[in-house]
């Protein structure tokens, strides 16, 4: 047999243990990742529907934006979202009929030992009342 020369089939079995072994440990890690972020992003998309709320909020021109802050709070808090910093991460202005809810934040998940993943949310929602 010449050494350029190709193995025959019977020769070829597939992929060895360790390529395997390898594909089941990224999967592992994959789904590991997509497990310990699930909640965070979970927890925006309810921050977010609160804010879109307003959208359709009946007597928003008669309320103050201390009153949209308490009420933000109340369905944070009917939504079941704990772990979130309301004073540092919302801001609410309202001028010239406008309703602007800004929310910057950011959340540090602790994947393995000493390996964080940092997700970073900055959201606007403007609401004409």
């Amino acid at each position: 047999m010449l050494a350029n020369e190709p193995k025959s089939l019977a020769n070829q079995t597939g992929a060895s243990a360790i390529i395997i072994l390898i594909c089941l440990g990224m999967a592992a890690l994959i789904l590991l990742a997509a497990f310990k972020l699930y909640p965070v992003y979970f927890d925006h998309w309810a921050i977010m529907s609160v804010a879109d709320s307003f959208e359709t909020e009946a007597g928003l021109e008669e309320m103050n934006e201390r009153e949209v802050d308490k009420r933000f709070k109340l369905r944070l808090q009917t939504n079941n979202v704990r772990d979130f910093d309301y004073d540092d991460a919302v801001l609410v202005e309202m001028e010239d009929g406008l309703l602007s809810i800004s929310i910057d934040y950011e959340k540090r998940v602790n994947l393995y030992s000493n390996i964080d993943a940092v997700v970073v949310f900055k959201e606007e929602r403007l609401f004409n009342y």
